[in-house]
């Protein structure tokens, strides 16, 4: 009975929790200016049909994922007809398309919507932009050309050895070394530098051909075969979703170098795939708040200052999105932000804030 009593307990407490968060999820507040109707066009985004109808576009699957004429709500078409209409209280996009075909060959005669502007993501599904250090220390590297100069540009035919079968082939610099504590371990972010095909094949080395060139190419300058897109695991088509109330993550870099990002710009974070990010996690950017020190009507930010410590809250400034999770590290798209974003950034749950004033109003 004791037994009995004490699983009893256990559910309890757990359809209590469960209660709990979904009553502090947040409430979808649909903008006072969102159009009744919209006519999804070509060049649209998921991201930007949700930020005409919600404050916080990640929350946009609740939008739509409760929307029985939608059996995956990620799949919208260019000339399909969005409705806003209400349920059982609740806001709800309907979605009609205005040309019925079978979906065999709507899919075929048209392409889904994506996430986001596909120029931003595609460059990172491709080709590997993280890779290890022994990845580094395996790759092949550029040779130089038969004229032996140091900068090589398109027109050149460039070598790297082995007798090479990758038609493919793309030309990295190395940009950076990303620590992490916990797990320890270490990644290197990449900047392509070109893109080029393979030419000939001859005993000890093979020759490519550019095809694209971002910058010069230098000897030494890594060169990776260029992926085949696994659409089953990344793909420009996916749920943004907020991570885990308890879950943060560290800015450790730009992927290009800079010291500040923005908008449409890629960062590195210390979280991946085991720790439960995928394509679409998304997380709140916060400027951390200063801390000031004295007593009133003598405050500074000089911690010499004698009196009270008191610590200010943290600012809002923008979202971050998942693009490419790697096991340890990923790739995160700058979604918003109001002011530079650096690695003194914090970036947290959408869900933090909320979960802690909801534990905040059921305190005895």
């Amino acid at each position: 009975m004791r037994h009995f009593l004490t699983r009893l307990s256990l559910v309890f407490l757990s359809l209590s929790g469960a209660a709990v968060a979904q009553e502090s999820l947040p409430q979808l507040s649909i903008k006072q200016d969102a159009p009744k109707s919209y006519i999804v066009e070509k060049g649209d985004t998921l991201w930007d049909i949700s930020e005409m109808y919600l404050d916080s576009p990640w929350l946009w699957p609740r939008l739509w994922q409760v929307n029985p004429e939608i059996d995956n709500p990620h799949l919208i078409y260019p000339g399909d007809k969005l409705s806003l209409v209400w349920r059982n209280g609740q806001p709800v996009l309907s979605v009609k398309p205005i040309m019925k075909l079978s979906p065999k060959i709507r899919v075929k005669d048209k392409k889904a919507v994506p996430t986001v502007n596909e120029g931003l993501v595609l460059p990172y599904l491709q080709s590997d932009r993280l890779v290890t250090q022994a990845d580094i220390e395996s790759a092949q590297r550029v040779l130089g050309t038969s004229d032996g100069r140091k900068f090589l540009t398109a027109q050149d035919r460039l070598f790297i050895s082995g007798q090479q079968q990758h038609q493919k082939w793309g030309i990295y610099r190395a940009v950076a070394t990303y620590q992490r504590t916990q797990p320890a371990t270490s990644i290197v972010s990449l900047r392509l530098v070109a893109t080029a095909q393979l030419s000939s094949v001859d005993d000890e080395f093979s020759s490519l051909k550019v095809d694209s060139q971002l910058q010069e190419i230098l000897i030494n300058d890594v060169v990776l075969p260029e992926l085949v897109l696994d659409k089953s695991k990344l793909t420009t088509t996916f749920y943004p979703s907020p991570t885990a109330a308890d879950q943060s993550a560290n800015i450790v870099g730009s992927l290009e170098g800079a010291k500040f990002s923005a908008k449409n710009q890629v960062v590195v974070i210390d979280r991946g795939t085991d720790d439960d990010l995928r394509q679409g996690s998304m997380f709140s950017l916060r400027q951390p708040g200063a801390v000031v020190y004295g007593q009133q009507g003598e405050y500074s930010y000089d911690n010499d200052a004698l009196g009270n410590k008191v610590q200010l809250p943290n600012t809002e400034i923008g979202n971050l999105m998942v693009i490419r999770p790697y096991q340890h590290f990923s790739l995160a798209l700058v979604t918003q932000n109001s002011q530079p974003i650096s690695n003194e950034t914090l970036a947290v749950s959408p869900l933090t804030m909320v979960l802690n004033h909801s534990a905040s109003a059921i305190e005895p």
